[in-house]
């Protein structure tokens, strides 16, 4: 299961803090020892932030998370997943769960419009200041992402995504792959753009898979969506077994050459490098943490010549050294 930076779990907090929840409590809720927030390189797994969600719901009768004025009770997801199922196609779909959630709260307003070819959700929150570290909002706009990609059993690439603050360095590395498009900062507003006609395909989902969905919400939208017809799913499944395969092996296995390879990839807003140094990251944290292998051996394992590259990466993913990393909290 891929795995989440320590900041995203300390940020989807920040709500339920202003509510006077205790944190520790939701943290071990959701089976995290609340110790893993103080260790800069921590990474929990999709599965316990989505549980952190979902104890965060019910703690605060609210599936905002307490980032807006209003609560939004609990079930409205569920609901608007049944509506956007309704629709004929991807698109019919999110606008009806958007009409709902228009309807039931003046606290944000979702639109999606289309121009050419491009098809653009926004999204203004009545209150910014109710959400000082941008969570929820790209929280929102992920959930449209990844909503289109479970209606449509198929990766919609991301186009462009637009926010109205600067660029956040604090956690700008795995911001990218929540985005994996050109980015505008310091934008008029929230948004996303995606390709339109991918939205006018049809929902391709029955009520057993939303029935099977709902039970495990929000991990569907906390993952990239897996798509039996997305490439960037195919090599992450071959990089996973054998993350040292170089790129010609790579489209060999799939059919494809290399030029192919890489040119689909691209219209799927990802790369075979940058999945290969996503699966490297969580390799490699996963290694220092649970193994006593040295770094020299990591390093080899995945791939690299010598241990002072392998450190050099290590230190652009996480801030820290590996032996640093695994020494833990001082």
């Amino acid at each position: 299961m891929p795995t989440i930076d320590r900041y995203y779990f300390d940020a989807c907090l920040a709500g339920a803090r202003t509510r006077g929840i205790d944190d520790g409590a939701l943290l071990l809720g959701a089976g995290i020892d609340p110790a893993c927030l103080a260790a800069p390189a921590w990474r929990g797994d999709a599965g316990a932030m989505a549980a952190l969600v979902r104890g965060i719901w019910a703690a605060l009768d609210d599936e905002f998370m307490g980032f807006t004025a209003h609560p939004m009770p609990p079930g409205a997801f569920a609901f608007a997943c049944e509506l956007a199922l309704a629709g004929p196609t991807v698109a019919e779909g999110l606008d009806r769960a958007i009409r709902f959630y228009n309807l039931a709260s003046r606290d944000i307003g979702t639109r999606r419009t289309e121009a050419g070819d491009r098809s653009t959700i926004e999204a203004v929150f009545a209150d910014p200041a109710g959400d000082p570290g941008h969570y929820f909002g790209e929280f929102w706009l992920i959930i449209w992402h990844r909503l289109a990609c479970w209606l449509a059993k198929e990766t919609a690439p991301m186009i462009e995504a637009h926010f109205d603050y600067p660029r956040p360095a604090a956690y700008f590395e795995e911001f990218k792959y929540l985005f994996p498009c050109p980015h505008v900062f310091e934008a008029s507003g929230l948004a996303i753009v995606m390709d339109r006609h991918f939205l006018h395909a049809p929902v391709r989902r029955t009520r057993e898979e939303l029935d099977a969905m709902l039970r495990e919400a929000p991990l569907a939208v906390m993952t990239i969506p897996a798509s039996d017809r997305s490439l960037s799913r195919d090599v992450r499944m071959i990089l996973r077994a054998e993350v040292t395969r170089q790129a010609e092996d790579v489209a060999a296995e799939l059919g494809l050459s290399e030029g192919t390879l890489r040119r689909r990839l691209r219209a799927e807003g990802s790369s075979l490098s940058a999945i290969r140094e996503n699966i490297r990251r969580d390799m490699a944290t996963r290694a220092l943490a649970g193994s006593g292998k040295s770094v020299e051996a990591i390093a080899a394992a995945l791939g690299y010549e010598e241990a002072r590259s392998f450190t050099r990466a290590f230190r652009g993913w996480t801030g820290m050294s590996p032996s640093r990393y695994r020494a833990g909290p001082s």
